[in-house]
């Protein structure tokens, strides 16, 4: 059965001992887990990779089935998933286990995918999609974090943290941590110190060239490229801008389909739109439909693919694609 996310409660109360965690979301994951299981417990936990799984089935089903003398509880944790452990979580889900959860987590699953359909169908199994989080709600997650600190910050400097994050709350906690420890005993924190310690200083190169593409400004594109060699990781630094300002265009878009007009969809967008990118990205509206940003989106995924699979790809490939969208 299929239990969403922000249900807690059902995910907290229900009598399942098998449960599928699937999606880009870890940090979101990490939380669940934390609260809806580990917090409290006293029992063992156990962690495991799929591949360890796949090399000693016999173990891992010696350690899921076997009963303790003093029946003390288990959690595994069985980390990096994907649909060749089907056969295994079948045979599991038709024998008994007492005092264990059974937890796998997986990356993005698709719908025909063997796993997740068999989780999704079974009554007595956990099925929860864990999707990334948009800027609107990594925003709110971040305000209420310096809220709840007492930490004074902008939301202009809010805004900036989240966009370092790629959409990633794991990524998000991570960076307010630093500013918290960073800020003890303070009261206030400026954007110099912010850039400092979320390492933006050269994202704002990155940022800069993404807008740029985005604004069809191919002579500024040009002129960044020449002057800035970026080598295979920051490439992939580079994608992953690529694909937070298409994702941060793609909500601008929904919201000028109710407002009428880019000015008025910029003014009442959340999070805000620092004042010095507004020019920008009014002129992003302007020129992108929302067809296309979904087809931009698409090439840049499929080459994010390309470049986990393969770290050996040419950089050419990613300012091939950069070039050809500032320019077309």
């Amino acid at each position: 059965m299929i239990i969403k996310s922000f249900n807690l409660n059902d995910l907290k109360n229900t009598q399942s001992n098998m449960f599928l965690f699937y999606g880009e979301n870890e940090g979101l994951k990490d939380e669940i887990i934390r609260n809806c299981f580990l917090k409290n417990f006293n029992g063992e936990i156990i962690k495991y990779d799929e591949n360890q799984i796949l090399e000693n089935r016999n173990n891992f089903y010696e350690v899921c089935l076997n009963e303790s003398l003093f029946g003390d509880k288990k959690i595994i944790l069985v980390s990096r998933v994907t649909s060749k452990i089907s056969d295994i979580a079948i045979e599991l889900s038709e024998i008994e286990i007492h005092n264990k959860k059974i937890i796998f987590n997986s990356g993005n699953l698709e719908k025909k995918s063997k796993l997740r359909q068999f989780f999704e169908k079974e009554k007595k199994l956990v099925c929860t999609p864990f999707y990334q989080d948009n800027a609107a709600s990594l925003y709110k997650i971040a305000n209420d974090f310096f809220k709840s600190n007492k930490i004074l910050i902008s939301s202009e400097n809010i805004n900036l943290i989240v966009e370092s994050c790629s959409g990633d709350r794991k990524n998000l906690n991570n960076e307010m941590d630093k500013i918290l420890n960073f800020s003890f005993g303070r009261k206030k924190i400026n954007r110099n110190e912010i850039l400092k310690l979320v390492n933006l200083f050269e994202d704002e190169n990155y940022f800069e060239l993404i807008d740029s593409c985005l604004s069809k400004n191919n002579k500024k594109v040009c002129k960044i490229i020449n002057n800035k060699t970026f080598n295979k990781n920051e490439s992939i630094i580079l994608i992953r801008t690529f694909l937070s300002r298409l994702k941060r265009l793609i909500e601008l878009k929904k919201l000028e389909v109710q407002l009428g007009n880019a000015k008025a969809t910029i003014d009442n967008f959340k999070p805000p739109i620092f004042w010095k990118e507004r020019p920008i990205v009014e002129k992003q509206i302007e020129i992108w439909s929302t067809e296309m940003v979904y087809d931009l989106l698409e090439k840049v995924n499929t080459l994010e693919i390309g470049f986990k699979r393969n770290s050996n790809l040419s950089n050419n490939l990613v300012y091939d694609l950069i070039l050809d969208t500032s320019n077309n």
